[in-house]
């Protein structure tokens, strides 16, 4: 039935019976009580329908709140109110806003009510109101609530961080909804957000409403305010924000990462929070990709519009852009985007502004796409016309620095961040650079900005190349102008010449511009290439000149443009390895060009093209050899060398001038013909009537060169039209004197060939005119000079009938006549050498020719060494040595210069020799043709001579020779020989002695002779028949296979033992070296010596490229390239074996033959990656083979090979042989050789990395994939190989390796995880250095503590990386390996050897424990054997570490495990044979207190009793671990023990009668406690049972420590006296335990029981016992001796008498007074006498039938004897003991006992008198003895006289006012 509601009469009734019951309440103690009743249910009718009844309560409250404030010591029912106000209990039909007034007044009593609580009470209602604060009813409720939480908080105390406290507290605030969790987060967040209001000084005392703070709406700071009630000023504010962030901190929430948002608000606080919110932060994962964590800081960033929140502070936003330039995810909504850069950059902090633009940076690499303006939002803002606005407003183009402006470094640092930024953007989005408005202000900016920023300017631009290829041409047109007028001319640079600046700036600007042209424009564009020329000009920086040099460069032009490329390229395409053909502008666009920029230069003199005309000629002959030898194979090759080739390769390549003349011939005529008119005006410089022709600043020799190969290759009709040429030559020739040699044979060659193809003889005729003089000496050199090149041609041309014959006979003349004279020598050699090897000397009559020759020979012959020149016109001589027949003088004359040690001479003298051998068959000639229209058959037929066989016999010879000097000559001869003369019969016939004189060479020391025999080597393979080339190969074969053959080559031959170098000239510590006894090898291995051929014609040889000669040698050599790339097509198994072995030898350790190989592989393989993807799985086989193999040389450079075979191959390829890898891997790491060692280190590192990103499923790698992987893989790393190697550095490498896989692979590792562990666990004391163990086995040795040692081996475990592994294996495992981890636990455990795997499987069963909880419980039985088990380890630190173990297992543990171990611990307890194993039994009790509190509480029946005996162990290290364990386990020690007396009770009485006498003592030390602890209130059953406990216990013999019993047997009577006396066989049965126990024979024994005993007697008087202390106590003392020799210290007065004093013997009787023994014996007897007077003094109170007499008795024969005995000597002990009994016993005396007593007593007196009143003895006794004294006297009225006198005397022998004073006090 529903209740009917009351009427307003009945409400308004029980409103005032309440009102009256308070008012009634007088006092304090009843107000508070009529409150906790009636408060709650008073605030409910605040709901009441009835306006009157509400009215009533209000007026009510009002008195309450009166009485509250009056006084503070009134309190509230707190809880009651807060659980009203959580849930009113109200009718459910009453109107919602009146239940809210019920749920607010209740909040608004328990907020006052919060303050006059304890800091307990308050700490204990945090859950209650914590837990549903989010449901409820309305804003002001929650609003409230939270304000009372703050409250609390202020007085709440944090855990410390970490501890078990932190964990209890966190159960204890843990919130059943998560919800709440999430409201309380939310708004102690907000509430970091609260400024402060500023009160209104009108209206101060009223809530501030409507303001707002940065981050929070309006509804947010009415929250905190308004609608809690309050309002705060600074201080308050701080105090709690204080009190929240330790609160929030410090076990709030389950998981410290639920704090991020927090931390990161708390961090820019302006109170001291911030500092510590950092360290915090920084501990946590901050979840960068987290998309609500992320919009949640952007939302605060931003502020929302929406809501009216506003944007945070600076300060926060720039804490927040800090994490969100670490997250992706930030950069993902373009919206976002575009608020956060916008506000950013609108910002007036400098800092703020700083970290937008390295957000935008951000944005841009990951979503560049997201600062674009889009169509559809019209929030978004174009972000880098942003910054370029900024940039102008900042000053532009240059930065306007004033007032206004921040801090100067400030300000450049964030100018130069904004143009880096705005590069970032540009440099991702192409549309923002096609129409080069932001190139063109960059360059502005480049141009005219402060230097600070030029870097970073220069960067931006350069940053754009990759965009600049995809330009429009339309934007490319103007990208030209923009890069001709930064680069054409020279104006700005002359103007400024004084300013550095803008020297630098437009220097910055070329340089991105000559960027910008290789990047922008193909290599084919003229324009693009004349950019580069420009640049190239002396006047630009070295740094625009080598970029320029490489856009003209087709090689590094392809690296380039390789380098601008964003996506990922092959690595060979990126160094441009793979050898292509770039196309060249066209020849006649390019001249086209040139002589209209020339035309200009004319007009202009700062046009940059005058300081770089000749690079713009050189690079026009390079672009006409290009075209012309496109598509034909040559030696000119675009690869790094391609300059030297071009440059070389008309003189080298004879296919490329014969192209050549072709292509010329094809050309526009009249292009050349201007062309060459322009080159001729370089050339000559002025004109022959003088004036400058040349627009070049500076003269260069490509001028002439490229005159004259134009002249060289052009045909006749082409020579005819630049006829005009001859009179600027002839004129640039009569400047002899100045002009260099080399110039002026340029120029009279030039003039020679033009000449000679003209058909008109009249300028021929006017030019050799001054040789009609008959005066010799008066023709010009010139004249000479210019007929000595005309004639010859002329001749040659069969025109020379033009010319007198006398004009001849005269230049001959002349000649001679110069050379007599020695005048002009080089220029007249020079002159001889065109007249005799063209033929023209043929034309003079034999008479004259021989008398010329002779003189020209006579006047050489001596003159030849080193003399190029000389040697050189000595080999045209010798054309003539047949007609002269002086052949061999000739040669004996060329064979003398073998001396020279000039290299390029002794090549000199070889191409003399070819000249003397073959004539004009010698290539060398040949190739000295310049006249393309007259063939060399014809010269030939001219000069019939050949010498090739006597020169070939004589040079063999000389290779032969010991001599080194000829040695070397003869090696290049014949070098010479065959290169120049081939195709001679003689040469071929011979090519196998040739063949073996250069296997010789091969084996020499000298470098050049080794590369010179391999040229040689493979030129004669190549010129050799088949039948040939096959006994060359078996040849050499047999020189380093088998040297016993017949055939075998002689002295000089190389093997595999062959020493190259003398030792200590490679320094390399491991024998010889050299390139071509590994070109050798390598031939050998892969089955075909032949190779070897190929190979050294193919591997460049740098001393011969360094050669001017010999070049001509090495650039042969890659005519061979072709044969060999034949040969890997054709021959399938060649190539299987050759290209493993040639990768191999690409690593050699040495550089010389790695070099050599190299160079081999890429002139060989094309397409270097595709070859090795076809070849992979021999190359792996071939370098996992060189691993192991016996020589180092192949380990390491297989090692190296096989390192960057796996970073460039798909792991896939190799995973099949992984295990084989790593086992080699590991075996190099353990090599002998230490640069192997080395390298394996390199490759199992890489290795490792490799694997970690291979498994690692963050990176996008599958779990089945990371799984498979590491099925395979861990085994390996766990076993013998790995972990458990022989080798320590492969074990520390695969431990790290593993760890970093368990880093990074995330869940895959679960499956492997129990494993892991284990095998991480035992592995601690194998890593742990020896010197631990060493210090631990020799600490005494060393005086150290060895648990301190031990405690630091313990650290060392926990704190370990590997630890922290195992930590993490356990945390990622699940419940299904939970088996297989306890297992595994228990395994190690039993396994584990040495202290830090033990202590490390201790630990992980810790971590389980934290992992698993009660899912770990079926297991708790095993694990906790386990443990206990590990309690009887030797090592302490162990047994520690496993105690601590089972307290967290006892925590999970089942009762019935827990009652078992517990019992099992127990009863160690008592088993123990040592103090260490009891230790450990406290310590395992103590960690379950700790760890498993609620258990410990459980099982307090078991462990308090042993707890409580263990406090009273007797070592005193147990017994005070066991008593700080009894304070902390029991709330009172009294009530505790009476709560546990039973088991304590019980315990004892098992354990009491012990063969252990040691537990034997210590249950008695208990029991003893026991009696002292408790009191009479124990029940009548357990004082029965502590009586049995004692009686049986003191059954048997006598034994050290069962005194002990006898003390508490008789405390306990003592305490429990009338339940003794109750029960009188109780009684009887004590009396006759302690009889017995005194008559025991054991004397020590009863005389440490005898006081007790004594004490038994006063208890419960009797004759018998009585009778019996007196005999027994006489016969103990009878027994007391002291040593005569003394054992105590000496007298204490012999310390304070004088230094002088007589010094007191040993054996006296003052040494035996003060030794310990003498003390001892002294205090016992003093000790039993006054036992004994206790006694008295019962039995005279008692009144009792047992007479005193005889107890008195023996109390003054004992101190009679005790005066005159020799076993104890007294002291002041006795003598103040003698006053003390006397006066005892006369105040105890009783009157019936006054005459039996009389006698002893006064002699007792006279005895004290005798002995205490002389002058010696001390002012105490001597008081005591006036005490005494008056006591008798007032006793004994008949001794008056006698006792005044004696103490009337005292003063007479001593007068102290003391004395004085206790006289008068007795009447005296």
């Amino acid at each position: 039935m529903s209740q009917t509601p009351l009427t307003e009469a009945r409400e308004r009734e029980l409103v005032e019976k309440v009102e009256l019951r308070l008012a009634l309440s007088d006092t304090t103690t009843k107000f508070q009580q009529s409150l906790d009743t009636f408060l709650a249910p008073l605030l409910l009718k605040l709901a009441s329908p009835h306006a009157s009844v509400r009215q009533a309560v209000f007026n009510s409250l009002k008195n309450i709140l009166s009485r509250l404030n009056g006084s503070t010591e009134i309190k509230l029912p707190v809880t009651k109110l807060v659980k009203q106000a959580q849930n009113p209990s109200t009718d459910k039909n009453n109107d919602p806003s009146l239940e809210s007034n019920v749920a607010l007044y209740s909040l608004l009593l328990a907020s006052k009510g919060i303050d006059r609580i304890t800091t307990g009470e308050k700490n204990d209602l945090l859950p209650l109101l914590m837990n549903g604060i989010s449901h409820l009813a309305s804003t002001t409720e929650k609003a409230r609530m939270f304000h009372i939480i703050c409250k609390i908080l202020l007085t709440w105390k944090a855990p410390l961080k970490g501890s078990p406290e932190e964990e209890k507290m966190r159960d204890f605030l843990h919130l059943s909804n998560d919800d709440d969790l999430q409201f309380l987060l939310s708004y102690f967040t907000k509430f970091f957000l609260l400024n402060p209001a500023r009160p209104d000084p009108n209206t101060p005392t009223i809530i501030p409403r409507g303001y707002t703070c940065p981050g929070l709406a309006i509804s947010d700071v009415s929250f905190f305010t308004y609608e809690a009630g309050v309002t705060f000023t600074k201080d308050q504010m701080n105090k709690f924000k204080f009190a929240i962030f330790k609160f929030v901190c410090n076990g709030f929430v389950p998981d410290d990462q639920l704090l991020v948002k927090f931390l990161a608000v708390c961090s820019t606080d302006k109170s001291t929070i911030s500092d510590s919110a950092l360290q915090f932060w920084k501990r946590l994962s901050i979840p960068y990709e987290d998309q609500d964590f992320i919009q949640y800081l952007i939302d605060l960033y931003t502020g929302i519009k929406t809501t009216g929140i506003p944007p945070v502070n600076p300060l926060l936003q720039e804490k927040i852009l800090s994490i969100l330039n670490s997250s992706v995810i930030a950069t993902s909504n373009a919206q976002n985007v575009s608020l956060i850069c916008s506000i950013g950059l609108h910002s007036s902090e400098h800092k703020l502004r700083s970290q937008c633009l390295n957000f935008i940076r951000h944005v841009a690499k990951y979503n560049h796409q997201n600062l674009l303006p889009t169509d559809t939002d019209s929030i978004n803002t174009n972000i880098a016309s942003l910054i370029r606005n900024n940039l102008h407003a900042e000053g532009w183009p240059k930065l306007q620095l004033g007032e206004s402006t921040p801090a100067f470094n400030t300000t450049i640092l964030q100018r130069r961040l904004q143009y880096e930024t705005l590069g970032d953007i540009l440099m991702k989005e192409f549309s923002l650079v096609e129409d080069l408005s932001f190139i063109e202000f960059l360059f502005d900016s480049l141009q005219g900005d402060l230097s600070e920023f030029r870097a970073s300017i220069q960067e931006a631009l350069i940053s754009l190349t990759p965009h600049l290829r995809k330009l429009p041409s339309s934007s490319k047109d103007k990208l030209k102008g923009i890069l001709k007028n930064l680069l054409s001319d020279d104006f700005n640079l002359q103007e400024a010449s004084s300013d550095q600046n803008t020297k630098d700036s437009t220097m910055a600007c070329r340089f991105v511009a000559i960027k910008f042209s290789n990047a922008a424009f193909e290599f084919s564009d003229p324009e693009a290439r004349m950019f580069n020329i420009w640049g190239t000009s002396r006047n630009n920086k070295f740094d625009v000149i080598e970029e320029s040099w490489k856009g003209l460069h087709p090689y590094w032009y392809r690296v380039n443009q390789a380098s601008n490329n964003n996506n990922i390229i092959k690595t060979e395409d990126r160094l441009a390895s793979k050898i292509e053909e770039t196309e060249f502008p066209d020849f006649e666009d390019f001249v086209i060009l040139l002589l209209k920029e020339l035309n200009i230069a004319e007009t202009s003199k700062t046009a940059t093209l005058h300081d770089c005309l000749n690079t713009a000629v050189r690079f026009l002959k390079q672009i006409l050899i290009s075209q012309s030898i496109k598509g034909e194979s040559t030696i000119v090759v675009q690869d790094q060398d391609w300059s030297v080739r071009i440059d070389k390769g008309i003189e080298v390549d004879d296919k490329i001038p014969e192209l050549m003349k072709s292509h010329i011939a094809r050309l526009d005529q009249d292009l050349l013909v201007k062309l060459l008119r322009r080159i001729c005006s370089e050339f000559v410089i002025k004109n022959d009537v003088g004036n400058v022709i040349s627009l070049s600043n500076y003269q260069d020799f490509v001028f002439g060169e490229t005159l004259l190969m134009f002249v060289k290759l052009s045909n006749i009709l082409l020579l005819q039209k630049v006829q005009d040429f001859s009179l600027d030559l002839l004129h640039y020739i009569e400047g002899i004197q100045v002009n260099n040699n080399k110039d002026l044979e340029i120029a009279a060659t030039c003039l020679g060939i033009i000449i000679s193809s003209v058909e008109q003889a009249t300028e021929t005729e006017s030019m050799m005119k001054p040789l009609s003089q008959s005066d010799i000496a008066s023709i010009p050199l010139s004249t000479l000079y210019v007929a000595s090149y005309v004639l010859p041609r002329l001749y040659l041309r069969n025109k020379i009938n033009l010319i007198p014959s006398s004009y001849i006979e005269t230049l001959v003349t002349a000649v001679l006549q110069h050379l007599a004279e020695n005048k002009s020598k080089p220029i007249i050699l020079n002159l001889i050498g065109q007249i005799c090897k063209y033929g023209l000397l043929l034309t003079l009559t034999s008479t004259a020719r021989i008398n010329f020759l002779e003189a020209v020979f006579q006047s050489l012959e001596n003159k030849l060494i080193n003399d190029e020149l000389a040697i050189e016109q000595w080999g045209y001589l010798s054309l003539y040595s047949n007609e002269m027949n002086n052949f061999e003088k000739v040669f004996e004359k060329l064979f003398e210069t073998h001396v020279s040690k000039q290299m390029e001479f002794l090549f000199s003298s070889g191409e003399a020799l070819s000249i003397l051998a073959g004539g004009w068959t010698s290539k060398y000639l040949m190739k000295q043709l310049d006249l393309v229209d007259i063939s060399v058959e014809r010269i030939q037929s001219l000069f019939n001579t050949n010498h090739v066989s006597f020169i070939l016999k004589k040079i063999f010879e000389a290779c032969d020779s010991t001599k080194p000097s000829l040695r070397k000559a003869a090696c290049i001869w014949l070098l010479s020989l065959v290169q120049f003369l081939g195709k001679d019969e003689t040469i071929i016939e011979n090519c196998k002695s040739i063949h073996l004189r250069f296997m010789r060479f091969l084996a020499d020391k000298d470098e050049v002779l080794q590369e010179s025999a391999a040229r040689g080597l493979s030129i004669v393979y190549e010129i050799g028949n088949t039948d040939l080339q096959e006994d060359m190969v078996k040849g050499l074969l047999r020189s380093f296979t088998d040297s016993t053959e017949s055939v075998k080559i002689n002295s000089g031959s190389i093997s595999e033992e062959t020493t190259l170098f003398e030792p200590g000239v490679m320094n390399t510590g491991d024998g010889s070296i050299s390139t071509y006894k590994d070109i050798l090898n390598l031939a050998s291995e892969v089955g075909d010596p032949a190779l070897v051929y190929k190979f050294m014609s193919v591997a460049k040889s740098s001393t011969l490229w360094s050669s001017r000669k010999g070049i001509a040698f090495g650039l042969g050599a890659i005519m061979s390239k072709s044969s060999l790339e034949k040969l890997l097509l054709q021959d399938e198994g060649t190539a299987n074996k050759l290209i493993p072995k040639l990768f191999r030898y690409r690593f050699d350790p040495y550089p010389t033959v790695s070099r050599s190989m190299n160079e081999i592989w890429n002139t060989l393989i094309t397409d270097s990656t595709a070859t090795i993807t076809l070849y992979f799985d021999a190359i792996l086989r071939e370098l996992l083979t060189g691993m192991s193999n016996k020589e180092w040389r192949v380990r390491e450079a297989s090692t190296n090979a096989l390192l960057q075979l796996v970073q460039t191959q798909p792991q896939e390829k190799f995973s099949d042989q992984i295990l084989e890898i790593w086992t080699m891997g590991f075996r190099t790491m353990d090599d002998i050789k230490e640069s192997v060692r080395e390298t394996g280190t390199k490759f199992t590192t890489v290795l490792s990395k490799m694997l970690a990103r291979s498994i690692d499923t963050s990176k996008g790698i599958t779990p089945e994939k990371s799984k498979e992987i590491l099925e395979t893989i861990l085994p390996f790393f766990l076993g013998t190989k790995g972990l458990n190697s022989d080798a320590e550095d492969v074990r520390k490498f695969a431990l790290s390796t593993v760890i970093d896989l368990v880093k990074t692979t995330g869940s895959a590792i679960k499956p492997f995880a129990p494993h892991l562990v284990y095998e991480f666990t035992l592995l601690f004391s194998s890593i742990e250095p020896q010197a631990f163990n060493y210090l631990a086995l020799n600490a005494a040795n060393y005086k150290i503590d060895s648990n301190l040692i031990d405690t630091h081996r313990k650290n060392g475990v926990t704190s370990s990386p590997l630890f922290e592994t195992i930590d993490k294996l356990i945390s990622i495992s699940d419940d299904d390996s939970l088996e297989e981890h306890v297992n595994s636990t228990i395994k190690s455990i039993k396994k584990s050897v040495g202290l830090p795997s033990k202590v490390a499987a201790s630990q992980v069963l810790v971590l389980l424990v934290k992992r698993f909880s009660t899912d770990l419980k079926p297991y708790c039985g095993k694990l906790l054997k386990a443990c206990l088990n590990m309690l009887d380890d030797r090592n302490e630190a162990v047994c520690v570490a496993f105690a601590n173990s089972m307290g967290y297992l006892f925590k999970i543990a089942g009762l019935d495990k827990a009652v078992k171990y517990s019992k099992l611990l127990t009863e160690r307890y008592f088993s123990a044979n040592n103090a260490s194993s009891k230790k450990i039994v406290g310590v395992t009790i103590e960690s379950i207190m700790t760890q498993a509190s609620s258990q410990f509480e459980t099982l307090g029946d078991i462990f308090m009793p042993v707890i409580f005996i263990g406090s009273n162990d007797t070592e005193s290290v147990i017994r005070s671990l066991y008593a700080k364990i009894w304070t902390e386990a029991s709330s009172s020690g009294v009530g505790t023990v009476k709560l546990y007396l039973n088991e304590i009770l019980n315990l004892l009485s098992s354990n009491i009668k012990s063969n252990d006498f040691v537990i034997r003592r210590t249950c008695a030390k208990a029991v003893s406690s026991l009696g002292d602890k408790v009191d009479t209130s124990i029940q009548d059953k357990q004082i029965s049972n502590l009586f049995a406990i004692l009686k049986e216990a003191l059954v048997g013999r006598s034994w050290d420590g069962k005194e002990l019993l006898v003390d508490a047997l008789v405390l306990s009577v003592s305490k429990f006296g009338d339940y003794v006396q109750e029960h009188g066989e109780l009684n009887e049965s004590l009396k006759k335990t302690l009889n017995l126990e005194i008559l025991r024979k054991n004397d020590e024994y009863v005389k440490k029981i005898l006081c007790p005993y004594a004490k038994f007697i006063k208890i419960f008087p009797s004759s018998e016992m009585l009778a019996t202390l007196l005999e027994v106590s006489q016969n103990v003392l009878s027994k007391l001796v002291v040593d005569s020799e003394g054992s105590g210290s000496k007298n204490e007065t012999e310390n304070e008498s004088n230094v002088s004093a007589k010094r007191i013997k040993i054996g006296t009787d003052m040494n035996r007074k003060s030794s310990k023994e003498n003390i001892a014996n002294e205090e016992y007897t003093v000790q039993l006498l006054n036992s004994m007077v206790d006694i008295y003094a019962k039995l005279m109170k008692n009144d009792v039938d047992t007479s005193p007499t005889p107890l008195v008795n023996f109390i003054v024969r004992t101190l009679e004897w005790l005066y005159s005995n020799d076993n104890v000597i007294y002291t002041w002990r006795t003598q103040l003991a003698t006053n003390e009994i006397g006066y005892n016993l006369l105040d105890f005396c009783m009157k019936n006992y006054e005459t039996t007593l009389f006698s002893p007593i006064e002699r007792l007196w006279e005895l004290s008198v005798k002995y205490n009143s002389s002058k010696e003895t001390i002012e105490n006794v001597k008081l005591k003895l006036v005490k005494f004294g008056g006591k008798l006297m007032g006793t004994f009225p008949q001794v008056r006289s006698k006792v005044e006198a004696t103490l009337l005397s005292l003063p007479e022998i001593d007068t102290t006012s003391r004395l004085a004073i206790e006289l008068k006090n007795i009447g005296l």
